[in-house]
């Protein structure tokens, strides 16, 4: 089906010339956990998005929180600019100036960890370089002093510290967002919310603060988490700009692998920083009533690139070109069925993780090693082929795929940081350790 025009979208479909777009990043937390996707976990306020606008089958991340960053913020492929972890260029051009210079008003509150790691010596994009003009965020200094997300947070807010004593750092962060939305409701707005949750240290919360392990302080966060979305939710709704307001919810990575989920009946070890469906599926719900049909499902792909030029087809903005992801909004809507064939991924972490390479579809998926695996999405399973005994379809497949992956030329980072090119898989499973890298990058991946 034909594609319409950004300009005519906006006329004929939106209630809103200029529609509010609000995108919500959860962070360290794959499908499994969601019940819109099979999951245990009691999360009502996403459910509502499930029920008021479409639910994408097949997002995908890449498998850590900094390349998702760089990958969503900016709609290009990490080989093309992701540097190091915890940092994105200055010079970099990301969705809060392609917003921002089309004349609306911008926020973020939340995440940033992009303005440097604090131990290569870099200096990243600042919030007003990026392009927002408010803020309230966690994480904006690298190192030590990025302080806590939780309990006693340490937060930035519009230019100079705020570090209460007491207090819970997501109460802070939505705080901060409805008051956002307040002081905006009569004019176009582009609000990023990349929220500290569901992410280790795996605490209790306000709603019951005693906890308890690991396992089920991280059920506390999935519903403060939810709950957070639902407060954004109510508030559009109390100040009458729902129908004008495209919402997208989305997270940046798999969960912590110290986390098992139930998905599906079966028993789902999170996958964070593995290259592995585990590590890069994630949730990925949109609504906007009126211009997005309410309760559908879509089953094509969906890349973290592609976040960017549906936002902006939404709104009616050029995108450019350069940006490598590609609008989903026709499928969103329903008038097309699917807006890619394949997912490209460069996975250069520059940290615990070892890189790779690897490219798939819904069916089959080829890593650089030369793995040929089948993928089971609904169990988030693959299982290698054997290369003497492939159809004449997955033949065919393979060699296409291999064609995607020679085109990718760049460098991965042992050759770019030779200071940590020692990577080695731990046994059974366990998370890549560095091997010979020194001291350098060994703080944990926030």
């Amino acid at each position: 089906m034909a594609l319409s025009s950004a300009a005519g979208l906006a006329q004929d479909n939106s209630p809103r010339e200029r529609p509010n777009v609000i995108v919500i990043l959860a962070d360290d937390v794959g499908v499994e956990a969601f019940r819109a996707y099979g999951g245990e976990h009691d999360t009502p306020n996403i459910d509502r998005l499930v029920r008021e606008g479409v639910t994408f089958d097949h997002a995908f991340s890449t498998p850590l929180c900094s390349p998702s960053r760089t990958r969503l913020m900016t709609g290009k492929e990490n080989a093309r600019n992701y540097e190091a972890f915890g940092y994105l260029g200055p010079d970099e051009r990301t969705f809060g100036n392609l917003f921002s210079d089309a004349g609306y008003v911008t926020g973020i509150v939340g995440k940033w960890q992009l303005s440097g790691n604090g131990f290569d010596g870099r200096t990243g994009i600042s919030p007003a370089q990026a392009g927002f003009g408010q803020s309230l965020l966690w994480q904006l200094e690298p190192g030590p002093q990025k302080g806590s997300r939780y309990w006693g947070p340490t937060l930035w807010r519009d230019g100079g510290w705020l570090i209460p004593e007491e207090g819970f750092g997501p109460d802070y962060l939505s705080d901060y967002a409805l008051s956002f939305l307040d002081e905006h409701a009569d004019s176009p707005f582009f609000l990023y919310y990349p929220m500290v949750l569901v992410h280790d240290p795996f605490v209790a919360t306000p709603a019951e603060r005693v906890g308890g392990d690991e396992q089920h302080n991280f059920g506390l966060l999935m519903q403060y988490m939810d709950r957070m979305v639902g407060r954004l939710l109510d508030r559009l709704d109390a100040l009458e700009l729902t129908d004008d307001t495209l919402v997208v919810f989305t997270a940046d990575n798999g969960t912590n692998r110290r986390i098992y989920s139930q998905r599906n009946g079966q028993r789902i070890r999170g996958g964070k920083g593995l290259p592995t469906l585990t590590g890069t599926h994630v949730p990925l719900m949109m609504r906007w009533p009126g211009t997005i049909p309410a309760g559908e499902r879509r089953s094509g792909l969906f890349d973290f690139t592609d976040v960017l030029p549906t936002i902006a087809e939404a709104a009616s903005l050029p995108v450019a070109a350069d940006v490598d992801g590609v609008s989903q909004l026709s499928v969103a809507q329903g008038r097309s069925r699917s807006a890619r064939e394949t997912i490209f991924q460069h996975y250069a972490p520059v940290w615990r993780w070892p890189s790779t390479r690897f490219v798939f579809d819904l069916q089959r998926k080829l890593y650089e090693d030369g793995r040929f695996v089948a993928l089971d999405l609904s169990l988030g399973e693959e299982t290698e082929l054997d290369r003497q005994s492939l159809t004449a379809k997955d033949s065919e497949q393979l060699a296409r795929f291999q064609a995607i992956l020679d085109a990718d030329t760049a460098p991965l980072d042992q050759e770019r940081y030779p200071w940590c090119a020692g990577l080695e898989p731990s046994v059974e499973g366990g998370d890549p350790v560095l091997v010979g890298c020194g001291t350098a990058p060994g703080n944990r991946a926030d």
